[in-house]
């Protein structure tokens, strides 16, 4: 703890934290003890956490003194004011929102995340953008940001959230066939090379020079034609180096990129590249538990509620946290209804309960854990596009199959748990067999039947 507080007390670091922070709505993660952490968005009073001055990272340090501080993050997005709760979801009081690529990989792969970066960056300049962009080593991987005062206010006006992811989406759509061959010669057991469009109303970045999660590892900040000679000894807390110039720009450099997204990207699903990436699969084989999961939680809230929308956001949001459960030795007979996230998760979100289980909704609508929203898309994404172009017959029948089972068993946690998952985890095709068990025992009963 002593290091931690040290690194945060450096002049240098509360002036670059502050100066990334300044406009943005601020969040703070800590340790309370082992592996819990807590994550938070408001000052005591009530108010949303801001950074405005390097003296406020001494504020939280004294207002969060009794935790372990580890990590503070800044906002996508860039406010007019946060004085109160409901400057954060007021999407007209957002001015800019940052363009952002998360590339994301192993530390035995460094020098492939840096290749990812570079394809990024080299795709941004072909755009037209050199003098805005900026690194930051995440601490097991990079993002890359283009400075938002890059793009004039005009074009801010049309819509921050659309205006940024659609930039994100452009760039990475075009840097897509770069990025997939660097991505196939990851090999890393543990945490494959992926890039990924991350742009949403709550998406927060690891402010420069704050401490990893994790890791003892700085965020540092790296010029793009420093990138090549970058080495993790850099991100080391002790003897870190940066680059202070990170929040250069060029006005308007950005404009002509925005313009070319916005008239290209018009819907809003989202580009990943890598491990994740949910490309059509044949075989049923690579669908695992977590896809099992997930397609029956959904099958199970819209035979329950009807809503396929929400059903697709809630079986999503269930095998996230089943899949956290898992993580960290929970079984379904020991945990409640669901993974909550300090004060965002207190403050922003609202309870609904599937039966005895408890799930939170953000003020959007979809369900949300660990301060992401789990949207349809993202249910197409890591869900969906696993089963192939077999996703309609199995959806289909896991409808049918949940339907099977009595209210009572769709309504407990523990049964759905143990008595639909269970048997078909792993095996999906169990769910079509049992189908056409069902159907095969129908037509027999009907060809039997005297009348």
């Amino acid at each position: 703890m002593e290091t931690i507080l040290r690194h945060y007390l450096r002049e240098d670091v509360t002036r670059e934290i502050s100066r990334f922070c300044s406009g943005r709505w601020a969040a703070l993660e800590c340790r309370s003890g082992g592996d819990s952490r807590t994550f938070y968005r408001y000052w005591p009073n009530g108010r949303p956490l801001t950074i405005k001055e390097p003296a406020d990272i001494k504020r939280l340090i004294n207002k969060f003194g009794n935790r372990v501080m580890r990590t503070i993050y800044g906002s996508a997005n860039i406010y007019k004011k946060l004085e109160q709760r409901e400057d954060v979801s007021a999407e007209d009081n957002i001015l800019m929102s940052t363009p952002s690529w998360d590339v994301d990989g192993s530390l035995e792969e460094v020098e492939l995340i840096k290749e990812a970066a570079k394809i990024l960056i080299e795709t941004l300049r072909s755009e037209g953008v050199e003098k805005s962009i900026y690194l930051v080593w995440s601490g097991r991987g990079i993002h890359v940001h283009l400075n938002e005062k890059a793009v004039s206010g005009e074009i801010w006006r049309r819509g921050p959230l659309r205006v940024s992811f659609a930039i994100a989406e452009y760039v990475l759509m075009r840097a897509r066939d770069g990025l997939e061959k660097v991505c196939e010669r990851s090999r890393s057991p543990d945490r494959r090379l992926k890039i990924e469009n991350l742009m949403d109303i709550q998406r927060v970045f690891t402010a420069p020079l704050s401490l990893h999660r994790e890791l003892d590892l700085v965020a540092i900040t790296i010029k793009p034609n420093d990138l090549e000679n970058f080495k993790l000894d850099w991100a080391k807390i002790e003897n870190f180096r940066y680059w202070s110039g990170w929040n250069g720009f060029e006005d308007g450099e950005g404009d002509e990129l925005a313009l070319r997204a916005l008239a290209e990207i018009k819907s809003d699903s989202r580009t990943m590249v890598g491990e994740e990436e949910a490309a059509p699969l044949a075989r049923v084989g690579h669908v695992g538990r977590f896809q099992v999961m997930g397609l029956l939680q959904a099958a199970r809230y819209y035979v329950l509620k009807g809503d396929l929308e929400l059903a697709k956001s809630f079986g999503l949001n269930r095998a996230i946290f089943y899949a956290w459960a898992k993580k960290h030795g929970v079984t379904a007979r020991r945990f409640g209804g669901s993974m909550r996230v300090g004060q965002l998760a207190e403050k922003e979100e609202v309870e609904e309960k599937v039966g005895d289980e408890v799930a939170y909704r953000s003020r959007s609508g979809y369900f949300t854990i660990g301060g992401q929203i789990q949207r349809p898309t993202d249910f197409h994404r890591m869900i969906a596009a696993r089963f192939g172009p077999s996703f309609e017959k199995f959806w289909n029948a896991a409808i049918k199959y949940v339907k099977s089972f009595p209210e009572n068993v769709l309504k407990s946690q523990r049964d759905f748990y143990e008595k639909i998952y269970l048997p078909v985890r792993d095996c999906p095709e169990k769910i079509l067999e049992q189908i056409e068990r069902d159907q095969k025992s129908s037509s027999l009963n009907k060809s039997q039947d005297p009348t």
